[in-house]
């Protein structure tokens, strides 16, 4: 298990960035924070990757003891996750105020061979075309670490959405 401060997972979390944010709150009950993540290809960086999934929350947040706490890789499967990230507990400091449980559904990798500007571009028209407004867009400075960027896009909209 990898140190959570360790200087590279927090120049990628400082380095990503959050282009777009869902529009829509929490009501009772779970819900779903669909994002689309792009990063450069660490094999060709001229192409770019594209990640799409659903995070689940649920609306309190129930935090076990760090050594029950779920693993990048249980979390987030371990297809095309780094391997020295897939063991790194995913626990959120922040929330000992604001606990909830918190699910990775539906998740696709895919590699695009195109600019990761055109992607961007054509990945932002797509949701405004179809009026998405549910939608997070990140971009990560390493898909190899995107469970990093995830994590400072959750915390971005759980600072929203519990202050108090």
């Amino acid at each position: 298990m990898l140190d959570r401060d360790s200087p590279l997972f927090r120049e990628i979390f400082e380095e990503t960035e959050i282009l777009k944010k869902p529009t829509t709150g929490f009501v009772a009950g779970y819900h779903t924070l669909p994002y689309i993540l792009l990063g450069r290809s660490t094999k060709t960086p001229e192409n770019a990757v594209e990640i799409r999934g659903k995070i689940s929350v649920s609306p309190k947040f129930v935090i076990s003891p760090e050594h029950l706490g779920a693993t990048y890789g249980e979390l987030f499967g371990s297809d095309g996750i780094d391997e020295s990230i897939v063991g790194r507990v995913f626990a959120f400091p922040y929330l000992k105020k604001h606990q909830a449980n918190i699910a990775s559904e539906e998740l696709t990798i895919k590699s695009i061979d195109k600019g990761l500007e055109s992607v961007l571009a054509s990945v932002l028209d797509e949701l405004d075309r179809m009026e998405i407004i549910n939608t997070g867009v990140i971009i990560t400075p390493n898909v190899r670490f995107y469970p990093v960027s995830l994590e400072k896009f959750i915390l971005k909209i759980l600072d929203r959405e519990f202050e108090m």
